[in-house]
């Protein structure tokens, strides 16, 4: 019997549950340990204020970017923002849902981020759903070891620019709420995308 299944067991009969609806929760959460979660893009890049589109270099940069990217390695500072979009599948004859989701996302093995994505998921049965987890960061901060030029490259690396590859790694954990408790997923589901 896995964890989540045991925690659930030991949560419904500790809190004496009754109603349909708490009893609706737990199932959708259980169905959860069937769902699988597959990397799936990144994708609306923005790297100081400019979106940069699939496969755009440094060189796509008009001359007012190329002084706000000379400005900003100057000042070694790179925010960049983008999404990463996660394929949730639900095999189950009834829905999988979570009220919320921590992750954890690391860049070449560097982590970039660990907080909660508080938004509700709610997978239909038999169905599969996107769900995007917007990214903010430094890269200067996050790569302070590296060269510039391989930190910009980094940035439109995740845009599909050919250059080095990049290992983007993603953790997720997700909980749902019965009776106003946060129950978590037992472990970390991890993730992993090389991006060539």
């Amino acid at each position: 019997m896995s964890k989540l299944k045991k925690t659930l067991i030991i949560l419904f009969v500790t809190m004496g549950l009754a109603s349909c609806d708490v009893l609706n929760q737990v199932a959708q959460m259980a169905n959860l340990v069937n769902c699988t979660f597959d990397f799936n893009s990144v994708n609306q890049i923005q790297m100081l204020g400019v979106n940069l589109s699939k496969g755009m270099s440094k060189t796509d940069l008009n001359a007012t970017q190329l002084l706000s990217l000379a400005d900003a390695i100057m000042r070694k500072q790179l925010p960049v923002t983008f999404n990463v979009n996660v394929d949730v599948k639900n095999p189950n004859s009834i829905a999988a849902a979570m009220t919320k989701m921590d992750y954890i996302l690391t860049l070449n093995g560097k982590q970039v981020v660990s907080t909660t994505m508080n938004n509700g998921i709610n997978v239909p049965a038999k169905s599969s759903s996107v769900v995007s987890i917007p990214i903010t960061t430094d890269l200067f901060q996050l790569f302070s070891g590296e060269s510039a030029d391989a930190i910009v490259n980094l940035a439109f690396k995740l845009a599909g620019a050919s250059s080095n590859p990049v290992n983007v790694g993603l953790k997720v954990k997700p909980y749902i709420s019965i009776n106003g408790q946060q129950l978590a997923y037992p472990d970390f589901i991890s993730m992993n995308k090389v991006l060539n």
